[in-house]
């Protein structure tokens, strides 16, 4: 999934827990322990991409329509729901495994760390429409465009609950 569709869908849990009345330590665990869940589960659903781990940075079109719509959804929830710290976390540990896959794809200092290994093993496993290659390089069980069209349907989905029928 993009981080479009990641951060919408840890900006509703973000929103529905706020409606739900729990208290501070509810929310927090369910916000932050939820949006990695969250991020788990969307992931075994078969979806595309835009860019790769080793693309990302290199090409501002394709980088562009991958990160920029994340962070101002999120901002529309922070001003329309306030509570920026929790909406915030969310959308972090909503991100978390993407980041450590790419941190362990980029082969950083940081990939070392056990949690950031395991996070990524984990998050391999459930892209289970994936085949990773020795030579590090990933072929996909389904064709992207589809797929990618499909995503944003459920993204637009996504932002309809959490904007027009909070």
């Amino acid at each position: 999934m993009t981080p479009t569709t990641h951060i919408a869908s840890a900006c509703l849990l973000t929103a529905s827990i706020l409606h739900s009345g729990a208290g501070p330590y509810t929310t927090l665990a369910v916000v932050s322990i939820g949006a990695l869940a969250l991020h788990f589960a969307l992931d075994c659903i078969p979806h595309g991409f835009i860019t790769t781990p080793w693309t990302i940075f290199k090409k501002i079109g394709p980088a562009s329509a991958e990160l920029l719509p994340g962070p101002l959804i999120l901002a529309g929830a922070i001003l329309a729901f306030g509570h920026p710290f929790l909406f915030l976390l969310a959308a972090g540990f909503s991100l978390l495994p993407d980041v450590c896959s790419t941190l362990v794809w980029q082969r950083s200092g940081i990939a070392d760390l056990y949690a950031v290994r395991a996070l990524h093993r984990l998050h391999r496993l459930v892209h289970w429409f994936e085949t990773d290659h020795p030579d590090g390089s990933v072929t996909h069980m389904f064709p992207n465009r589809p797929l990618l069209a499909a995503e944003a349907c459920c993204t637009a989905l996504i932002l309809g609950a959490l904007f027009v029928f909070p």
